[in-house]
């Protein structure tokens, strides 16, 4: 009877054991969904890279498209996951989005082909599939919807379209993934307090008419979201 993979937490080298045959065709098609593309990565090439037979592929998953959409949804789960965690115990507008950025750009530092699989490649669904992706997404995305709306309520924030700075802040965290490398001048933690800073300023920021920044906020370390993201992520292995 076929095993599908759909429905296991396993879903890429970074999170799961590289010994399981799930974690090694998961792992090979995140790499080639993000380096090449999910319609240009083909069932062989995966099976390949995995190291089994196309046919011993087959054993453990349903389609191609079920395979991305398994891989995205278990992502998505998580930044919903880690979102929520972010803000407990939070209830200043500022603080809350602060948290937002700052689990955002970890995500996308720590497990970047993840973050651009998930960026990229809804438009590979249709239907169904897509819905259900889709579902989570904007499960995720409220939470920064409600965080912008509860800011300008509240006159901390002071921007004329919630959903237009959403988007700004949303494709802006979406780059790390892209270009960080760990190895580089800034440690993921300064990066993420950087950006934190320049999503208050994209909302102007204000209390008693002074502009709010991470420094200002008295907040906790970033070592704190990058800890949070990092334990969520292994509780998958």
């Amino acid at each position: 009877m076929r095993r599908a993979l759909t429905g296991s937490k396993n879903t890429s080298s970074t999170t799961v054991s590289p010994e399981s045959t799930e974690a090694r065709i998961a792992s090979s098609a995140l790499r080639l969904f993000a380096t090449k593309g999910f319609a240009a990565s083909g069932i062989r090439e995966i099976a390949s890279a995995a190291g089994i037979t196309t046919a011993s592929l087959y054993h453990y998953m349903g389609t191609k498209e079920d395979l991305l959409v398994h891989l995205m949804r278990t992502s998505l789960e998580r930044f919903v996951t880690v979102g929520r965690q972010s803000l407990e115990g939070l209830t200043s507008p500022a603080e809350c989005l602060a948290a937002l950025v700052r689990i955002h750009v970890a995500t996308e530092g720590l497990h970047p082909l993840m973050s651009i699989v998930n960026d990229s490649e809804v438009r590979s669904l249709i239907g169904a599939s897509k819905d259900a992706v889709m579902r989570v997404r904007d499960e995720y995305e409220a939470l920064w919807s409600q965080t912008i709306k509860s800011g300008v309520e509240q006159g901390i924030f002071h921007v004329a379209e919630p959903s237009l700075a959403r988007l700004a802040l949303l494709e802006m965290c979406n780059g790390v993934a892209h270009w960080y490398v760990a190895e580089e001048r800034l440690a993921l933690g300064e990066v993420s307090d950087h950006f934190a800073d320049m999503a208050l300023a994209l909302v102007d920021a204000q209390s008693d008419g002074k502009r709010l920044a991470v420094s200002t906020l008295g907040m906790r370390p970033a070592s704190f979201e990058i800890g949070l993201v990092q334990r969520i992520y292994s509780e998958y292995k």
